[in-house]
């Protein structure tokens, strides 16, 4: 660790209110309240941890592309569906 990346301690004072709204949304994206005020400082926006059926969902989206893509030597009109699967599955992960 560098002297530029040396910890600094910073005591803040929040309501109860602001408080509990940086526990829940910390624990929300799965971090710690420190790491989320860390990235909230460096400009970033925490996501919220996604669930485990979220991501069973996207599988089954991949799933349902690569059979359709398998299908566009047969079916030339598959090809727009996938596209529309490409960019469903961009907005379920923020991209878009």
């Amino acid at each position: 660790m560098s002297t530029n990346d040396k910890k600094v301690r910073l005591k803040i004072r929040l309501t109860e209110e602001e408080k509990a709204k940086l526990k829940h949304d910390a624990a929300l994206c799965g971090l710690t309240q420190s790491e989320y005020f860390r990235q909230i400082c460096l400009g970033k926006q925490p996501r919220p941890k996604q669930p485990p059926e979220f991501w069973e969902l996207l599988d089954a989206v991949y799933e349902v592309h690569n059979k359709l893509e398998r299908l566009i030597v047969y079916c030339p009109e598959a090809a727009e569906e996938c596209s529309r699967l490409e960019k469903l599955v961009l907005f379920l992960q923020g991209v878009a």
